[in-house]
């Protein structure tokens, strides 16, 4: 992606895991990436600042009160293992993406494995 794409807007979302997408905000997600280009003691206020912001909306979400309506909205289908290890490979990097890889491949192999026998 060249950086014309995100000057014209068409990059729309960002690569957020279903938490992060429940407990972040637009803002927070501005502040963050605008870390690196504060003064050191800003870049620290304002990192305890968005955590702090993130792990209240959390506690908010997981509240007895919005647990059942919050949570069943942001809930991902039922799906088979391999699927939702890829889905959750995107997230990953280092070390636990590839063991991430080395657990969908010994699963795919196990599938096709399967497929030959029947």
């Amino acid at each position: 992606m060249n950086s014309s794409e995100n000057i014209s807007g068409e990059q729309n979302s960002i690569s957020q895991t279903a938490l992060d997408q429940m407990v972040n905000s637009d803002r927070c997600q501005f502040m963050k990436a605008a870390i690196p280009y504060l003064p050191p003691s800003g870049r620290q206020i304002v990192s305890l600042y968005t955590k702090t912001q993130e792990l209240f909306n959390a506690a908010r979400l997981f509240s007895p009160e919005n647990q059942s309506m919050e949570m069943c909205a942001a809930s991902v289908p039922a799906t088979d293992p391999l699927s939702m290890l890829q889905d959750i490979r995107r997230f990953c990097y280092g070390e636990s993406r590839r063991k991430l890889d080395e657990m969908i491949n010994m699963m795919a192999v196990v599938q096709m494995m399967q497929m030959m026998r029947n």
